[in-house]
């Protein structure tokens, strides 16, 4: 489903493969009006324009298709779920959106919907029941990434413009689902029936957000104005305009926070954090996410096949220094594959370094040399820190670890094509769809499927996450004791190597107020709550 980037979690392939190799110098400021200035200082009418300096010009901002970071920090000032995830602090889980309130029957195969009244989408058009129908049923049958989200959903009946009932083939957790950062956007029916792609990359949008596109200008900048109908209303204190202005160098984007040129900046290097920490002008927020880091063990390769060899490899990493050094030691001890933030992550299944025993196991298992080639990512430097880190312990059992850099949709493709002859190790990353172990365990590990890159192959593991999955709705506490079992045999099975849980930063002006963040929206930051 995801590629994780160092610090915008959701890069999927598609963009990686996109990223521009010069460097792109800083634009001009746009004024109110949207056109290039040189003034961005605060109006009469509000504090003035709110500057995103951006690392990579979104590839897809279709809300029905998105499903990376750099589309999902764009679409979340425009578009709006029925269901909110909340912040980790908070109490309930979830909450009202476009959705007031919701029930479903004890097993969770019908679910019904109350909307709320009087929103509109950008184009004027009331949302309404037929709007959610149209929006789930335009992902649903659309043949996208995001389509598995709706696989339960058998049938949809609007039962009057604000009331509306899902049947569901099997049982799910909709309220969940519901809640996703991708593919459950709602949009308007009226603009957007038959729009394809290209109308929402070229400059459109039809959700029911504070902000609407103004313009774009492709490997510049994309400029959102106010929705002026928005339900929630507006007043002074608000930012009306939003500038996202897309930088690729990061020296540029370090300047234009420092100088107050920009509100936000995206993905700086860790090592930076401090000394930006310490300006007087700057904040520097990390935030505990959905990202879990690790070392994927490639099953299909023959050296890799004997457990006690992967126990020793387990064995041999350097977690606490890894922690402590990279990713500007942000990073927090994981616990297998669930990140320890989320529902059904295992407590106490952590692994040490230990490399005494590495080396005993790989004398029971007759091996005395060994080497391994981990590819690191093209553009992924936090894994290359990984390896780095490893190589010199891997050297002291008589392993030697040979790193290739490669592009992503050729990892995964030399992978899938000839899993035997691919990486022996490799750095990877997840984030979830929606808030869920089942997202987190099913790509990455369920058997056949397209981002299980160390063809991990468990029948009972791919049972009981999904019995675990069907439990969500009716029987939350049995869902996480059988999700904690299904984490458990991943770590049993040495089927990777868990490195650290992730955090988001964001790098910021100082003093901004409304200020939250959301885990599950890990890409997003809610410029609309934000004031000086």
């Amino acid at each position: 489903m995801k590629m994780i980037s160092r610090l915008t979690p959701l890069s999927l392939f598609l963009i990686l493969s996109l990223i521009l190799s010069a460097c792109a110098a800083a634009p001009a400021p746009v004024s109110e009006s949207g056109d290039a200035s040189s003034d961005s200082s605060e109006s009469s009418d509000g504090p003035g324009i709110f500057t995103w300096a951006y690392t990579v010009d979104p590839a897809d901002l279709d809300p029905r298709s998105n499903y990376d970071g750099a589309g999902l920090g764009v679409l979340g000032q425009m578009y709006e779920a029925l269901t909110y995830y909340g912040p980790l602090d908070e109490e309930e889980e979830l909450s009202p959106w476009l959705a007031t309130s919701w029930e479903s029957n004890e097993d969770g195969t019908e679910w019904t919907f109350n909307l709320r009244e009087g929103v509109k989408f950008h184009d004027g058009t009331d949302f309404n029941a037929d709007a959610v129908k149209y929006t789930i049923e335009s992902v649903k049958n659309g043949e996208l990434a995001t389509s598995w989200l709706y696989a339960p959903i058998e049938e949809i009946e609007v039962v009057d413009d604000y009331t509306i009932k899902f049947v569901n083939g099997y049982p799910a957790a909709l309220d969940l689902i519901f809640s996703s950062a991708f593919g459950a956007w709602m949009m308007s029916p009226t603009t957007t029936e038959g729009k394809d792609q290209e109308w929402y990359n070229q400059g459109n949008s039809a959700g029911t957000g504070p902000y609407k596109i103004a313009s774009r200008e492709p490997g510049t900048r994309i400029v959102l104005e106010a929705h002026e109908e928005y339900w929630q209303g507006w007043d002074d204190s608000k930012f009306k305009t939003v500038v996202f202005e897309i930088i690729e160098d990061e020296t540029v984007r370090e300047q234009m926070i420092r100088a107050g040129d920009a509100q936000v900046v995206d993905d700086m290097i860790p090592d930076n954090f401090a000394s930006l920490d310490e300006d007087p002008s700057v904040e520097v927020k990390a935030e505990d996410s959905f990202v879990n880091y690790y070392v994927v063990l490639n099953f299909a390769k023959e050296q890799l096949q004997d457990l006690k060899v992967r126990q020793a490899l387990a064995l041999s990493f350097p977690y606490e220094t890894v922690l402590a050094n990279a990713n500007g030691g942000l990073g927090t001890a994981p616990s297998g594959m669930v990140p320890q933030s989320m529902w059904g992550a295992n407590p106490d299944i952590g692994v040490t370094q230990d490399l005494d025993a590495a080396r005993t196991l790989l004398d029971e298992a007759g091996v005395e040399e060994m080497t391994l080639e981990y590819w690191v990512l093209e553009g992924q430097p936090l894994y290359e820190e990984f390896a780095q880190l490893w190589r010199p312990e891997l050297e002291k059992i008589g392993i030697t670890l040979n790193l290739t850099t490669i592009e992503f949709n050729a990892a995964v493709e030399k992978s899938q094509n000839d899993p035997a002859n691919a990486h022996d190790v490799l750095g990877f990353g997840w984030f979830p769809t929606y808030v869920t172990p089942f997202d987190v365990l099913f790509s990455p590990y369920f058997t056949g499927e397209y981002f299980n890159l160390g063809f991990y192959d468990n029948e009972e593991f791919n049972n009981l996450i999904l019995d675990a999955d069907g439990l969500t709705a009716s029987d939350r506490e049995t869902a996480i004791s059988m999700f904690q079992e299904a984490g458990k045999m991943l770590v049993d099975d040495v089927a990777a190597l868990y490195v650290m849980d992730g955090p988001r930063v964001w790098v910021m002006e100082e003093g901004l107020q409304g200020y939250s963040f959301a885990a599950a929206y890990n890409d997003i930051l809610p410029i609309y709550d934000l004031h000086r």
